[in-house]
């Protein structure tokens, strides 16, 4: 087993972080305007993008950890590999080059990986940390981190957003319940203010919120023009109409423990990989808040991998699906699975198989031991519409972002970010 140790972790004023993963087609180039990456390669598997703990969002600003990278490469060809920041404004357009917001190297090298240690699939696993002695950044905002072939910016193996974060307040945040139209559960109305720092002066109409739902960063809800009723501070809301709705639960799944029981109808340990058969998952029944709520985030630590690293010995099985949807009747389109273990990614090529006789459609994923939340979804916005019947969960988690417009770096700076949790 080879292990190969990469830079030490230094201190740094500003420090970058991430959310969870958004549910979008695999494009092959990024829109300006929308947060877009290019595809990830066939062997990249499991990224893990965090500060501290696996399931806390990963936003970090002075004073915080650091933020880590972990992810898989299927097969047995180990190698360095390269790292490159892109600095973005508010809506997610790459903007400013890499002098105005990096610090130390505009580019770092991934030497901290290990093989996987007899697994039925082989593996390599990545870790990677920064800010480093070698990365450090400059300016604050929205940032996408571009994982390649060692020294070639253009030989893309995934990309992952994160954040880089001031801590400039005071900020008050609240959350607020409504019910509009015919709606039996409640629309939760976020509420923010901030007092803007008075070495920044500018015009109060530079500074904007955004609201995100679960750490999902791919439909943030922005308030762009503050209320001023409550001067010196800033208010900023969501109109009732532009609100958090009621959102259909995630399904969750744990492969910690390869045996039969709960989730795990059926193993088979005779094939390679090994394969997991879960029990059907129906459209009618409702989520449940007993199951950990991930936001959006694969968890590997904590299964059972014999005892060892479930980095390295962790198993990765082909599990299989079936969904039995609304009123057990055939879409009018096609369906897929999108999850943390694939960065929430609709990959055409991976359709879900309609079984007229038994009423459910399935497919099976390579998937690595671990905890993971999932859902059945589509292109289609029929189909979407169509899906829409589970009940929601009601503990959530919400996060505000306050961004100012900075005309001195033509950019969007995040000034300060606070999360809040429903219940």
């Amino acid at each position: 087993m080879e292990r190969h140790r990469g830079y030490v972790v230094a201190l740094c004023m500003v420090i970058a972080a991430c959310a969870a993963p958004p549910e979008i087609q695999r494009q092959r180039t990024p829109t300006a305007g929308r947060l877009e990456f290019l595809p990830p390669a066939d062997e990249v598997r499991t990224a893990q993008f965090y500060a501290g703990q696996e399931t806390a969002l990963p936003i970090l600003q002075q004073g915080g950890p650091p933020l880590t990278l972990e992810f898989d490469l299927l097969g047995h060809a180990a190698r360095p590999l390269s790292v490159y920041f892109f600095h973005a404004n508010r809506e997610w357009q790459r903007d400013l080059s890499r002098s105005e917001y990096l610090s130390g190297f505009h580019r770092d090298d991934l030497f901290d990986y290990e093989l996987s240690a007899s697994t039925q699939v082989s593996y390599t696993h990545y870790t990677y940390v920064f800010p480093n002695s070698s990365i450090g950044f400059q300016l604050s905002g929205n940032y996408i981190l571009r994982v390649t072939e060692q020294g070639s910016e253009d030989s893309v193996l995934f990309e992952r957003p994160f954040y880089v974060a001031e801590n400039i307040g005071p900020l008050s945040f609240d959350l607020q319940s409504l019910l509009t139209g015919q709606q039996a559960m409640p629309t939760i109305q976020p509420l923010l203010r901030f007092m803007p720092p008075h070495e920044l002066g500018g015009n109060l109409f530079d500074y904007s919120v955004c609201f995100l739902r679960n750490g999902d960063y791919s439909t943030p809800r922005c308030s762009q023009r503050p209320n001023l009723s409550v001067q010196p501070d800033l208010l900023f809301y969501l109109e009732p109409e532009e609100a958090f709705r009621p959102q259909e639960g995630n399904y969750y799944m744990d492969l910690r423990r390869l045996y039969p029981g709960g989730q795990i109808e059926r193993i088979s340990r005779v094939t390679s990989p090994f394969e997991v058969v879960l029990q059907p998952d129906y459209a009618r029944f409702a989520s449940s808040s007993a199951e950990p709520l991930l936001s959006g985030q694969s968890v590997i630590s904590g299964a059972d991998a014999r005892a060892g690293d479930p980095d390295t010995w962790g198993e990765y099985v082909q599990v299989h699906f079936r969904y039995v949807p609304p009123d057990e009747a055939r879409l009018p389109g096609g369906l897929y699975i999108v999850g943390s273990f694939n960065g929430w990614m609709v990959d055409l090529g991976r359709q879900l198989r309609w079984v007229a006789d038994k009423k459910y459609y399935e497919g099976s994923l390579l998937i690595k031991q671990g905890q993971h939340e999932y859902r059945y979804t589509s292109p289609d916005p029929v189909v979407r519409q169509a899906l829409r019947t589970r009940m929601p969960r009601l503990d959530n988690q919400y996060t505000a972002l306050v961004y100012y417009r900075d005309i001195r770096y033509g950019t969007d700076r995040l000034l300060a970010y606070q999360h809040l949790f429903s219940r």
